[in-house]
């Protein structure tokens, strides 16, 4: 059973070094790494591109600084052909010590499921994913985005023929993830796995994507783009789609 792990990286060579020893200690050895440098001109990286020397890991550059969609995809894009699972791993946070191992006990326990989320925890322990104790499979439009019967960030993994046609925003160069996974929703439901898969330090309030943080032209600006990407993606005829691009809507208003 083979995981991809996709890794895009911004200007943080010193974090990206801890994402991927974790990897390389992980129990389950059938894996590829998908790095996807989205800072060419940054020098940091130069000593640790040195130390790419597992065949496993796969080490991308772009030309330019093209925004973290682009980085995604273009690590979708590389794929090895026998990839079977999906794992999305920002360059900030690390794995657990078991989380391939977990993850291929997982898989084998239910394999008719094909879309897993797990915890995604502070290195003490703590989760920052909370969801009801009774409840396993969600619904992404309704249960993660509208209702937040899921609360705080999680970790995805998915089997890669899922995403054989589905890629993140062309149009938005950063953030709105919930574009590609709303996508994937229309095809399958998540199955929650309580067990803490990823770790971090903590999100950044004051570099982080906030969407009430932003002023109203830069808010009028998003929504005018999820309209245009849904009209792209033929997400308009989705009810789902259209309450969420409504409620977004009233927080720019607010």
């Amino acid at each position: 059973m083979k995981f991809s792990i996709i890794t895009p990286t911004y200007k943080r060579a010193d974090k990206l070094s801890r994402a991927i020893t974790s990897v390389l200690q992980q129990t389950h050895t059938d894996w590829e790494m998908v790095i996807v440098n989205d800072s060419p001109d940054d020098t940091s990286y130069s000593s640790l591109e040195k130390t790419f020397t597992d065949p496993r890991i796969v080490y991308l550059k772009n030309k330019e600084n093209e925004g973290v969609n682009y980085s995604r995809n273009r690590g979708l894009d590389s794929l090895s052909k026998d990839s079977d699972w999906v794992i999305f791993l920002d360059d900030d946070d690390w794995f657990s010590k078991d989380t391939l191992e977990t993850f291929t006990t997982i898989v084998s326990t239910y394999p008719d499921k094909r879309w897993f989320i797990t915890n995604r925890a502070y290195e003490n322990g703590t989760s920052l994913t909370s969801a009801p104790r009774n409840k396993t499979a969600y619904s992404y439009a309704y249960e993660y985005l509208i209702l937040k019967r899921i609360q705080g960030d999680v970790t995805q993994c998915i089997q890669t023929s899922l995403l054989s046609n589905i890629q993140f925003s062309k149009k938005i160069k950063q953030g709105e993830e919930w574009l590609f996974f709303f996508q994937v929703g229309l095809h399958e439901k998540m199955y929650y796995v309580d067990q803490k898969s990823t770790l971090t330090d903590g999100y950044d309030k004051a570099t982080g994507l906030n969407f009430r943080k932003k002023d109203y032209k830069e808010k009028q600006k998003i929504i005018l783009n999820l309209l245009r990407e849904g009209c792209h993606q033929k997400l308009l005829n989705y009810p789902s789609f259209n309450l969420y691009i409504l409620i977004r809507l009233v927080r720019a208003l607010c």
